[in-house]
């Protein structure tokens, strides 16, 4: 009994106990096996509203848009910029779904599979299909609906009844057809989405005769204008409380939706050293020795240049001004060089001289050769030659093998493209008479060539060029790596950047500020790395960044979150804005004050030429020699004519002006068809717009920089 009383008595120090070594488990197993949770609550791509996109999700469809534009393009592989472009749209087509989906569910708005049909197969055939280069004729540029549906066809075909070649293209067809309906459906979404929004904005009679008529309207301005750059900064004064005040009123001007970050940054080069340069030019003297001793120059450019050897002659339109040079003073079995050319060095010797023609324009008929029957062949091309020459038109008999060859067209050629068709190639072709018929056998089929037509016999010429490169070496890169992570690891690096890299010779990009989205580091390629790095450290960091051709050391000076930026960092800008006003304020009094009433009076106060511009309207947005100046615009349309007007304040100077025509072209009104024109302009503008104020009324968080 007096032990159950102790228990009793210390019953809450066992709870207490218990519940800490339960924490314990329980924490323990989220450190653990719970990691999971942690990782799946982290792995925002971004955010729409609450509702999470993860990067599997992202990158799932970045890898779909990427095998939709290999299709589309040809291509086996996108190059760095081609990959950027996707995942910024694949962000934003994703962005876009969530928000109008959002939208549609609050409006009772849907697209269903008898609209989406109708959109594939109907007579209003989707503009994304049309456009598609899927389903257009390459001969016409039109949309071809026999090729869409000839693409349906196909994967809608019974895999068991395909060979196992052609299984796994159908299924690749499904996959892209799958994300082109996904696309068809947004479209489709979108456009009755701000058709509902175009239709809430209403054109009245007088809204569209004023605009009918000023879009008839043009005017011929001659002006003056004395440009902001030219008053110096010192005649304004900016105060430090009016920067605040205009920050204050206009923060919605300086909202950003990604974080910004500064860096300062100096990049190095990898290039061939001296000790490289002269590696290379120690073994041309042996190089030379050789080309004019060898009967086979050949297999010199084999063993030492990095561009093959040519066996063909050229005009002289084809070789360098060191080459032509050479040949016109030359013997043939000269050499010529070694000479630096960049980052090379050239030899060349001079193999022959020809006369002949440049080019030839033939028409061929092919004939793979079969390994197991190849007298067969031969035969065959053998009874094809013969039905030639006793008259048949070798257009028809080409057309007859294949109705898709145009004849065998192949068009004009010079020795130089035939090289590839294998040796003696070019000199066989060239010597067939033309309206002749010749048998010529090449790798893997035999042929007949017709001759159709010659120009005019050249001098041509045969070199054998050996062009060595100098490429960077292993000492030198580790050299350059070497003195680059001595200055990483200096102690003062973080604190005194900028004087350790100007010291070594290197010129610094100081506080270079960078989105979190941006593609790369200025115009550095390669370079996204280091903004991913400098978003996923904290202020101060160091890093160097091994990039294909350079090296990179960046420091990051500054984080700037999401929203709106703080003053220190648009101060500059709000600055030059307000001192702008400032000026036009002091050039626009002082010319007030000695009454000027003519033109020129104003252009010599201004030290001004006069100038003049035509054809401007109210809507006219980009003024010859101007850019965008809405206050020409507006006096343009209302200003009464040979009148001096101003001084008025414009954007790039205070302006001086007037309007000595005005015309209006005569057009008969029709208030339905203004009426159309404008809300098609009104629904344009909306959808473009709609989608940007949803995304910031729907809190859409772009996390996408912590992970690529």
């Amino acid at each position: 009994m007096a032990t159950l009383q102790k228990i009793r008595n210390r019953a809450g120090l066992l709870i207490a106990v218990i519940g800490v070594a339960l924490l314990a488990f329980i924490l323990g197993d989220l450190l653990t096996s719970g990691n999971t949770f942690f990782r799946k609550y982290q792995d925002k791509a971004f955010v729409v509203d609450g509702d999470i996109v993860s990067t599997q999700q992202y990158f799932d469809r970045v890898t779909e848009w990427e095998e939709f534009q290999k299709m589309i393009s040809g291509e086996n592989s996108l190059d760095e910029n081609a990959t950027s472009q996707i995942r910024d749209i694949v962000y934003q087509q994703m962005v876009k779904e969530r928000v109008l989906d959002a939208q549609a569910k609050k409006l009772g708005l849907a697209v269903s599979k008898e609209e989406i049909n109708d959109l594939v197969h109907g007579e209003s055939i989707s503009p994304l299909l049309q456009q598609l280069p899927l389903f257009v004729d390459p001969q016409t540029g039109m949309f071809d609906k026999n090729a869409l549906i000839n693409f349906i066809s196909v994967i809608n075909s019974d895999e068991a009844t395909l060979p196992p070649e052609q299984v796994a293209m159908v299924r690749q067809y499904k996959s892209i057809w799958l994300f082109i309906e996904n696309l068809i459906k947004y479209q489709r979404l979108e456009e009755k989405y701000g058709s509902l929004l175009s239709s809430a904005v209403m054109v009245n009679d007088v809204e569209a005769k004023t605009s009918f008529d000023q879009s008839l309207q043009n005017a011929d301005i001659v002006y003056a204008v004395q440009n902001y750059y030219t008053i110096p900064d010192s005649v304004a004064n900016v105060t430090d409380a009016e920067i605040k005040s205009y920050y204050n009123n206009n923060q919605h001007l300086f909202k950003t939706s990604v974080p910004m970050a500064k860096v300062t940054y100096f990049t190095k080069e990898i290039v061939p050293s001296d000790e490289d340069f002269a590696e290379v030019e120690a073994m041309t003297d042996e190089v030379y020795d050789k080309l004019l001793t060898s009967t086979n120059p050949a297999a010199i450019v084999s063993d030492y240049s990095d561009v093959p050897f040519t066996d063909a002659y050229v005009s002289s339109t084809l070789l360098t001004p060191d080459q032509r040079s050479f040949v016109q003073s030359a013997n043939v079995s000269d050499v010529y060089g070694p000479y630096r050319d960049g980052d090379s060095f050239k030899l060349f010797k001079y193999m022959g001289k020809t006369v002949a023609p440049d080019s030839v324009k033939i028409r061929m008929i092919g004939i793979p050769e079969n390994m197991s029957n190849d007298s067969l062949v031969t035969a065959f091309v053998d009874s094809l030659h013969t039905v030639i020459k006793e008259g048949k038109d070798f257009v028809e008999v080409a057309n007859e093998l294949n109705p898709q060859s145009n004849g065998g067209e192949v068009g004009w050629v010079r020795e130089i493209d035939l090289v590839q068709a294998g040796p003696n190639v070019a000199q066989n072709i060239f010597s067939i008479p033309t309206g002749t018929v010749s048998k010529i056998n090449m790798p893997g089929q035999q042929t007949l060539i017709y001759m159709e037509e010659k120009t005019n016999p050249v001098e041509k010429y045969k070199l054998a060029v050996v062009n060595m490169p100098v490429v960077v070496s292993d000492k030198t890169q580790n050299n350059i790596d070497n003195e680059l992570n001595q200055i990483v690891s200096d102690p003062n690096i973080k604190t005194d950047f900028t004087k350790i890299a100007q010291e070594k010779g290197y010129s610094v990009m100081p506080s270079f500020t960078i989105g979190a989205n941006d593609h790369m580091l200025g115009q550095i390629p390669g370079s996204r790395q280091v903004i991913n790095w400098a978003f996923n450290e904290k202020e101060g960091a160091v890093k160097k960044f091994d990039l294909s051709r350079n090296r990179i050391i960046a420091r990051v000076d500054k984080l700037i979150p999401s929203g709106t930026a703080p003053l220190s960092e648009v101060s500059d800008n709000i600055r030059s804005l307000l001192l702008r006003d400032k000026k036009a304020e002091k050039i626009i009094s002082e010319l007030n004050a000695k009454n000027l009433t003519t033109l020129a009076e104003y252009s010599d106060a201004m030290d001004a030429e006069i100038d003049s511009v035509r054809f401007v309207d109210f809507n006219t947005q980009n003024i010859t020699n101007l850019g965008s100046e809405p206050v020409l615009n507006a006096y343009a349309a209302f200003a009464p004519l040979n009148t001096v007007v101003g001084p008025l304040k414009g954007n790039m100077g205070v302006f001086v002006l007037n309007v000595i025509n005005r015309e209006q072209a005569e057009q008969e009104f029709d208030a339905e068809e203004q009426k159309v024109s404008m809300h098609s302009n009104t629904l344009y503008r909306l959808q473009a717009q709609a989608i940007e104020v949803l995304k910031d009324k729907m809190n859409v968080v772009d996390n996408r920089y912590k992970f690529y």
